[in-house]
């Protein structure tokens, strides 16, 4: 027999109302009502009073509350699916539209574009300030396009934060690295915001034969800090 039946049946036998029940566990009406329909259950306690009172054994039950539906969680799947389709596809278009200038390449890699998303894969513009503004505690997906030169290949990209008003090399913190393939000129990387951010992005790129080449062009800041 499960829960709620046994709940039902031994208030019944008993005589006594949902009220009355109620009031003896103190709790509401309504909540007894759940408990008989089977939409939520009673808490350890209550099962145990539950037991004394209509004399049953509630405890060898372990109900929770109603599973989802398997057919919801396979619509949440395929959204969840279909969102991560969406923003592969226009980061891709993107990243194929910023290659198509620039031919033939130059003789050491360039940095072509920086590009921020957020976890719907909404484009992060940057403010009428020339920051970029991420909400806090939050996941920002990061593009990073590029050229290779005609006589450096990029072998991999590398994302570097360091404080407002520094700029030295002891202060930078690695948040980012991405190998490159052979032939790929973008790289793509997931980034945790820390809780606060005040703080400008350095992008460089490691080429296989030693060559660097950096740029640190991008203010980004938590909307908790803005000015």
């Amino acid at each position: 027999m499960d829960m709620s039946k046994a709940i039902r049946e031994g208030r019944d036998r008993l005589g006594m109302s949902q009220e009355a029940l109620a009031e003896r566990l103190g709790v509401s009406r309504q909540a007894v009502s759940k408990w008989e329909m089977g939409t939520s259950v009673p808490s350890p306690e209550n099962r145990r009073a539950l037991s004394e009172i209509l004399g049953t054994d509630l405890q060898v039950e372990r109900e929770t509350a109603p599973p989802v539906p398997l057919r919801r969680w396979k619509r949440l799947t395929l959204a969840a699916g279909l969102l991560c389709l969406a923003l592969l596809a226009a980061l891709g278009w993107i990243l194929y539209s910023a290659h198509q200038d620039g031919w033939p390449p130059p003789e050491d890699p360039q940095i072509t574009g920086v590009y921020f998303y957020d976890a719907a894969g909404q484009e992060i513009a940057k403010s009428d300030f020339g920051w970029y503004l991420f909400p806090p505690d939050s996941t920002v997906n990061v593009a990073v396009t590029f050229q290779d030169g005609r006589e450096h290949t990029v072998d991999q990209v590398v994302l570097f934060l360091y404080p407002t008003g520094t700029g030295v090399a002891e202060e930078r913190q690695q948040i980012g690295v991405r190998r490159i393939r052979n032939g790929r000129t973008f790289a793509l990387f997931r980034w945790e915001l820390p809780t606060s951010l005040y703080s400008h992005l350095e992008v460089q790129l490691e080429c296989k034969d030693g060559q660097t080449v950096s740029a640190s062009h991008w203010n980004v800041i938590d909307r908790d800090s803005a000015f």
